[in-house]
């Protein structure tokens, strides 16, 4: 019973992490045709999103190492290994993708097209770090 919650709580924290991200490849487009003084609260939008992602996954670590603790996979199996590898890069990429780019907002540094465009790309890139994490969780691969 108590394996079962915790991949509940793995499972929704994984879709939570995931799903704000997707939402915000719509509300970039918005943005592309919204007026610069108007983008305030796209921007807020999009801040509040990734600090949900990044909580959620919070949630999805803790949840992960507690299963690796009361189930049988070990933290050498090649699956879990390749997980926390690209874990690692999703957090460096997500403190170094988003946060400088949404900061140049409001400042003489700030140009719509290119603050539109990064922010597309880290979320796509993003989302395929996630989506590979997603499948080693699911497909669990013996690589080695």
């Amino acid at each position: 019973m108590v394996l079962t919650i915790i991949i509940y709580i793995h499972v929704l924290s994984a879709v939570i992490s995931v799903g704000p991200l997707v939402a915000l490849l719509p509300l970039l487009n918005k943005m592309e045709k919204t007026e610069e003084t108007q983008l305030v609260g796209f921007v807020q939008a999009f801040q509040t999103s990734i600090t949900v992602v990044k909580h959620a996954g919070h949630v999805l670590v803790i949840s992960g190492i507690i299963l690796i603790g009361i189930s049988a996979w070990t933290w050498t199996t090649s699956w879990v290994v390749m997980t926390i590898a690209v874990m690692i890069g999703s957090l460096v990429f997500l403190a170094k993708a988003f946060k400088p780019t949404l900061k140049t907002f409001g400042t003489s540094t700030f140009h719509k097209e290119q603050f539109i465009g990064k922010l597309r790309k880290s979320t796509i890139i993003y989302i395929i770090l996630l989506l590979i994490m997603l499948w080693l969780m699911v497909a669990k691969p013996i690589i080695w």
